[in-house]
């Protein structure tokens, strides 16, 4: 068994990796690595996990997304230890949020469940990929300040985002084009956004096969404010100021150029091309 912490995360990783080691049957062999940066989690993973049954991913969203792209597609296991600001993907597959459960758990785990996983390029991302609005929020967020407080310290930069000038984006889904003047796209796998109470859409998943596109219209205060409200009332399906298509290749030029998010790390700019790989990652759920 492999753990992967970033040692960045809001959790105590020293505690974690104690407690890992503490409570380790005696027939398993664990080892423990610190990531130095972006993308270290997926280097570390590609490294020593094909030697491993299960990778424990240890921190938020985005190294949980690190690591499912150095394993996807084999058949090593992913467990994983919520340790970040949302834990977005291990709330909405339940996995306990007590780091003992979350630990026995990833060593004694019998059920598995396999993921859709969307893919940019060489990365991939298991709950969101967003070109907008909310990659600036991801993007201008006070890490510091994330760790102390969570999902809260996303509201400051979300107030100066809502600032950024709507954008002509062109989206070619599946082979069919439309162009639309949208301050964020969301194209997502995942169901919901800061918890798995506020569900964006009806009737999505992340082991249906497809990724659900929602494109925001809103351009004035008045029906953002609006589209907000719909998020949380879980009524966004109503609005008509969204647009939602479903597909496996999404394909989304932006005019001016706009930073692409992947569960929650600020990484690209458009033009960007999402496919979906199916049921590609093996994750340890209760």
């Amino acid at each position: 068994m492999v753990a992967i912490a970033n040692p960045t995360t809001r959790g105590d990783v020293a505690a974690i990796f104690t407690r890992l080691r503490t409570y380790r049957p005696t027939h398993v062999d664990l080892r423990t690595y610190l990531t130095d940066g972006p993308g270290a989690a997926t280097d570390l993973a590609r490294r020593f996990g094909p030697d491993a049954d299960v990778v424990v991913a240890v921190g938020g969203d985005g190294t949980v997304s690190e690591v499912a792209t150095a394993i996807a597609g084999t058949r090593t296991r992913i467990a994983i230890i919520p340790a970040g600001s949302t834990n977005i993907i291990a709330r909405e597959l339940a996995i306990p949020a007590s780091l003992d459960a979350a630990i026995n758990l990833a060593f004694h785990g019998e059920r598995e469940r396999l993921l859709d996983v969307g893919r940019v390029g060489e990365r991939m991302f298991l709950h969101m990929a967003g070109a907008g609005l909310d990659s600036h929020i991801f993007a201008n967020a006070d890490r510091r300040l994330k760790r102390r407080i969570g999902w809260v310290a996303y509201l400051p930069p979300g107030f100066i985002a809502l600032r950024q000038p709507v954008a002509e984006m062109t989206l070619d889904i599946d082979g069919e084009s439309m162009t639309v003047a949208s301050r964020l796209v969301v194209v997502a796998n995942g169901s919901s956004v800061v918890t798995p109470r506020l569900a964006l859409y009806p009737d999505m998943g992340s082991d249906d096969g497809w990724l659900d596109i929602l494109i925001f219209t809103a351009a004035h205060p008045i029906t953002v404010a609006r589209t907000v409200g719909g998020i949380l009332t879980r009524r966004l399906h109503r609005s008509p100021d969204v647009i939602h298509r479903r597909g496996r290749q999404i394909i989304i030029r932006a005019d001016p150029p706009l930073p692409v998010q992947l569960d929650g790390e600020a990484i690209l700019t458009t033009p960007v091309t999402i496919t979906i790989d199916p049921g590609a990652l093996r994750v340890l759920v209760p």
